[in-house]
């Protein structure tokens, strides 16, 4: 029989009827699925847990890294040294370079408390001053306001642990500032920097508590101060005081 005759091609389409017979109902058969492409991603097992995206975590994201606190102290660092140049102040070429984490982190393990943010972003800009010789004395250059000498991390730690010159400070008590025998020190264990200052009582044997405030007050006092309560003398090598300007600033009592 040829291939293309009438009777052939009847037969072909009776077999391929009775292969491939129609779905119930008369529905007609579903095409198949095309291929998933190949970086779709495989669909979630059923219980499984979701997954989660890491996202790295930068220094200042970290715990205890960063606050509005330590963001202010480091501003008004830069506001303070840019008035003590303005002045020609002994202390704004007398500044030593601040310390490292590093430091800091052993201070805490040395003294078992927590050293809070903004004492270490001060010590990160600041580690005490170079003293200043003249004809006729050698000084260590104030802040001016108070004339406060900032100390270095080394001397604050001696001075903690009644190792330093002067009676030392009280437990829990880390110096910042020193005046003769009186300290400015913050107090550790807290992640918030609340300084106080610290009188020498009159026997001699401790110390007496005056005031205490943050130490951006502090700082943002005494850079208050610098613009004309606290004017420099370059040729005394030292600070004069407006009393009448500086009883109008608000916290005057931090100048004293």
């Amino acid at each position: 029989m040829p291939p293309n005759s009438p009777a052939n091609r009847a037969r072909l389409v009776r077999a391929a009827r009775t292969a491939a017979p129609p779905p119930p109902g008369g529905a007609a058969a579903p095409s198949p699925a095309p291929p998933a492409p190949a970086s779709a991603a495989p669909a979630p097992t059923a219980g499984a847990a979701p997954v989660r995206h890491l996202v790295p975590v930068g220094p200042l994201q970290r715990a205890g890294a960063s606050g509005a606190d330590t963001t202010r102290v480091l501003q008004l660092v830069d506001v303070l040294r840019a008035r003590w140049a303005r002045a020609g102040a002994d202390i704004a070429t007398r500044l030593r370079p601040g310390v490292d984490d590093a430091a800091l982190d052993a201070v805490e393990h040395q003294l078992g408390l927590l050293v809070p943010r903004a004492a270490r972003a001060w010590w990160r800009s600041v580690d005490g001053v170079e003293p200043v010789r003249t004809r006729y004395r050698a000084s260590a250059p104030t802040v001016g306001p108070g004339g406060w000498v900032p100390l270095g991390l080394a001397e604050a730690v001696r001075r903690a642990t009644g190792r330093g010159p002067g009676p030392g400070a009280p437990p829990g008590l880390l110096p910042l500032f020193a005046r003769d025998e009186e300290l400015i020190a913050v107090r550790l264990g807290s992640s918030s920097a609340v300084v106080e200052q610290l009188v020498l009582a009159e026997q001699g044997d401790g110390y007496q508590h005056s005031w205490r405030v943050p130490l951006e007050t502090l700082l943002s006092t005494w850079a208050d101060a610098l613009l004309a309560a606290v004017l420099w003398l370059p040729d005394a090598h030292d600070w004069v005081v407006d009393p009448f300007a500086r009883q109008a600033l608000p916290h005057s009592h931090l100048l004293d």
